[in-house]
């Protein structure tokens, strides 16, 4: 089970905790993560979350998650990233591009420079059914169309152009 530290209102942790799962109490908030990944031809890396999961099944998404107890956002990535694609990051690159409060989650937002190949990503199938290399111009059309994930394509989409 995953245990959460909880947030305040802007964005500090409270030396209070709860489960996954367990709807977040009133007037608090944990802490998520986001890497946007883009490679040496300006593609974005984005993932089709599984039909199976709670939360936004069958849409598009960067990868990403909930930063557990004692985790940073960083360790946060890594993990993401080897659970639900079996890909090591080159974290040295990552930079930290937003930070931002959507619902009851504050996101740290990175991006990372990186080519990966397609071929070597091994899916977790309870969280990815679909990975792909997108353009900019091919995620904008996903989000217009209402298939990626919401409260996070409309923070990212200036500051990826400005990046590319």
């Amino acid at each position: 089970m995953e245990i959460w530290d909880l947030l305040d209102s802007e964005g500090n942790k409270t030396g209070k905790t709860m489960e996954k799962g367990i709807n977040i109490p009133e007037g608090y908030y944990h802490l998520g993560v986001d890497v946007w990944i883009i490679n040496s031809e300006n593609k974005i890396l984005i993932q089709k979350r599984s039909s199976q999961k709670k939360l936004s099944p069958n849409v598009w998404a960067m990868t990403g998650g909930s930063v557990i107890k004692g985790e940073t956002s960083i360790q946060t990535i890594e993990r993401e990233a080897l659970e639900e694609l079996g890909v090591k990051l080159n974290i040295e690159n990552l930079k930290l591009v937003n930070h931002y409060k959507t619902g009851n989650v504050w996101l740290d937002v990175y991006l990372l420079k990186q080519d990966i190949n397609i071929d070597d990503v091994i899916m977790q199938k309870e969280e990815v059914s679909e990975v792909k290399w997108a353009t900019y111009e091919e995620i904008e059309q996903i989000y217009q169309n209402g298939d990626f994930i919401e409260d996070r394509w409309e923070y990212i989409r200036d500051i990826i152009l400005n990046n590319l």
